[in-house]
């Protein structure tokens, strides 16, 4: 049985030998240390060999990761020289590619300075922008003449309005375009729009086309007759109205179509749902005046239809079937105040034949072929 001395003495020597394993370890993980030499430390220590076999091990693993991130730093190389290379067969062929690149590059760069040091007013001054459409441009465009040039129909019976107006600038419309006094308005125009930070960018020949079609309209409204403004008047009111009566049929057969299709029947190639619907076209709606009557010794507006020949009775029958229903519906949810529609009488007959916009899409029912 060994003595308390001997165990102590076997404690200290275990307890120098972990510290030596330790210090090798750390050495080992340091890169500072390779495996032949943690075996000379070893061989004066009563450390197992098991325990050796696994610093070793350590060692190994160690070591294995360094050269794992020393292959991937040389892919990482062998794909830049790939990259290079390639950019060398797209910019660089022949080597001439580049120096005349680099040479256009170095005028350019020189030509800008140059360009910068003349001063603001000899730089380019259109910048290409797409922030705005072209409607966008033309809303804005419209405000500007609406608020810098001279209206020559306005009325009003107030005088400080009536001097405002006066204070704009007018076209001479009775001269050309090119008269001294539209060209100073023109050049007016031109500077006072180009300024203007909320249409930077737009194209100089864009606010010079808006500024001539601008003239060119008011020259031509100025000289109208009044048989050609009666004449404008008229189509005006006539598109109005037929604009109307198609959105006005569509909402109803949409919100009435089942009742409609039954009524009219099946044709051969309708459709199962909403069968007639294509129909209710602008152009394929009845031209009409506005015009007075008396309703409870009181006048009323009414609108007189001339019906277009070359619709079938079919299909004035699917009209006048919906208008019924609208007209019906009208009645019935009026309220107070509400304006009441306009009745529709058929006058008379509008002989012309079918619109080209509708000569394709219409069934052959549809069209009267007297």
């Amino acid at each position: 049985m060994p003595s308390n001395s001997s165990r102590k003495t076997d404690r200290k020597g275990k307890g120098k030998a972990s510290a030596s394993i330790s210090t090798s370890a750390n050495r080992v993980l340091a890169g500072r240390v390779g495996p032949q030499e943690i075996a000379p430390s070893f061989s004066s220590t009563t450390i197992q060999d098991q325990r050796y076999a696994e610093i070793v091990e350590m060692f190994n693993k160690v070591n294995n990761n360094i050269n794992g991130v020393k292959d991937d730093i040389a892919a990482v190389n062998s794909n830049m020289a790939a990259f290079k290379n390639r950019m060398g067969v797209v910019v660089d062929t022949s080597g001439k590619t580049h120096m005349a690149f680099a040479d256009f590059a170095t005028a350019y760069a020189n030509n800008q300075t140059r360009m910068a040091s003349l001063g603001p007013s000899l730089m380019p001054s259109y910048v290409p922008q797409t922030s705005l459409s072209d409607a966008e441009v033309s809303v804005i465009i419209l405000e500007i003449f609406a608020e810098k040039l001279w209206d020559w129909k306005f009325e009003s019976d107030d005088p400080a309005l009536v001097a405002e107006n006066e204070s704009k600038k007018k076209w001479n419309l009775n001269e050309k375009i090119n008269h001294c006094d539209n060209v100073a308005v023109i050049n007016y125009l031109k500077s006072y729009i180009s300024a203007q930070t909320r249409l930077a960018g737009t194209h100089p020949r864009v606010i010079s086309d808006k500024i001539k079609n601008r003239y060119k309209h008011s020259h031509r409204t100025f000289h109208e007759s009044p048989e050609q403004k009666a004449k404008k008047n008229s189509k005006g009111r006539a598109n109005s109205h037929t604009l109307q009566m198609s959105i006005r049929c569509k909402s109803t057969y949409m919100d009435n179509w089942v009742a409609i299709d039954a009524a009219m029947g099946y044709k051969t190639g309708n459709p199962v749902e909403k069968a007639y619907l294509k129909l209710f076209q602008k152009d394929a709606m009845s031209d009409g005046e506005s015009d007075i009557e008396i309703v409870d010794n009181l006048p009323r507006r009414c609108l007189h239809v001339a019906r277009p020949t070359w619709r079938s009775e079919e299909f004035n029958r699917l009209l006048t079937m919906v208008d019924d229903i609208d007209h019906t519906h009208h009645v019935l949810n009026a309220g107070v105040g509400t304006k009441p529609r306009m009745n529709r009488y058929p006058a008379t007959l509008l002989p012309c034949s079918v619109p080209a916009t509708l000569s394709q899409s219409l069934p052959r029912w549809a069209i009267n072929d007297e």
